[in-house]
């Protein structure tokens, strides 16, 4: 026992007494990073993940991609129909029957006749009526679509006219390439089938008509056969509901049959070529390359004409 004057010795060290050790100093942060907040210290809150891109399908109808998204091809699907179904089946009939009618005519004039090409006309004063005609033809199908797409609401862009964008002029140029190389294979296929020898261009009229009516006709059967027979035909078909047979062989046939005055085998190759633009059509929904190659393939063909028949 110790004695009562003195105090009582403790083994273990005084809780009063100041650690030999320092305790570590906490790590600099927000105060609810400290000891006892729960999270672990040095641990800062992660900042908010940024939202996914909208995939294409939910953006509005021809809006274009923006940078940095994903820059592959996506398809946009046809934009609801603006009208009943009975409407649009007599309005694509319609369209159709002017489109079609005076090349069908005349072919069947050329048959009941026993020719087989159209006479060239030869005389500036009557090429030129005739030039001015067959254009005027040729562009009312179109003039009549931007007039049912103003009204319905749907605008160009609903036939794959959106806005022109640089990849549109490159994908027309590598399918005018490969337009030549196809035309050029089939037309040795179907050779055996027979062609006529048309005179686009005859050699009586003056230089300067003919490489403007040329160009005239290069301009006009890329953009009319083009918004005609793929953009528009191909876009209402899907909107029916039809089968996709159906609406890559209807409109194709049809533009095939008004080459018929060039023979059964260019008549074919036509036909072979139209099928592949319609695929592209039908898988990407983009009219402007198509105007471009096939653009591009009729001027080439005209300028050929120009340089090797003189």
């Amino acid at each position: 026992m110790p004695e009562p004057d003195q105090p009582p010795s403790c083994p273990d060290r005084h809780w009063s007494e100041e650690p030999s050790t320092p305790l570590p100093e906490p790590e600099t942060g927000p105060s609810w990073t400290g000891p006892g907040s729960g999270s672990p210290p040095g641990w800062t809150e992660p900042a908010p993940a940024p939202p996914p891109p909208l995939p294409g399908w939910t953006r509005p109808f021809g809006t274009p991609v923006p940078k940095g998204d994903d820059r592959r091809q996506v398809r946009v699907p046809p934009p609801a129909p603006t009208a009943p179904r009975r409407v649009l089946i007599t309005e694509l009939m319609m369209v159709l029957l002017l489109a079609f009618a005076p090349g069908l005519l005349g072919l069947l004039v050329l048959a009941s006749s026993g020719q087989q090409q159209p006479a060239a006309i030869d005389r500036l004063g009557p090429a030129i009526g005739a030039s001015i005609f067959s254009t005027f033809l040729s562009w009312a199908p179109v003039m009549v679509l931007a007039y049912l797409l103003a009204r319905g609401g749907e605008g160009r862009a609903a036939i794959g006219l959106g806005r022109f964008e640089a990849r549109d002029a490159g994908a027309g140029f590598a399918l005018a390439v490969m337009s030549w190389v196809l035309v050029f294979v089939l037309a040795i296929v179907f050779s055996r089938l027979g062609s006529n020898d048309v005179d686009f261009l005859p050699r009586a009229l003056p230089l300067w008509f003919r490489i403007l009516d040329a160009v005239v006709i290069a301009v006009t059967a890329g953009v009319t056969e083009e918004v005609v027979v793929r953009g528009y035909a191909q876009t209402r078909l899907e909107q029916l509901r039809a089968p996709t047979a159906v609406i890559l062989l209807l409109p194709t046939s049809l533009w095939a049959l008004l080459h018929l005055y060039q023979g059964v085998g260019p008549a074919v190759t036509i036909l072979c070529l139209g099928l592949v633009y319609a695929a592209y059509f039908n898988a990407t929904r983009r009219l402007w390359p198509l105007v471009v190659a096939h653009g591009l393939f009729d001027l080439t063909q005209l300028t050929l004409i120009l340089l090797t028949r003189r």
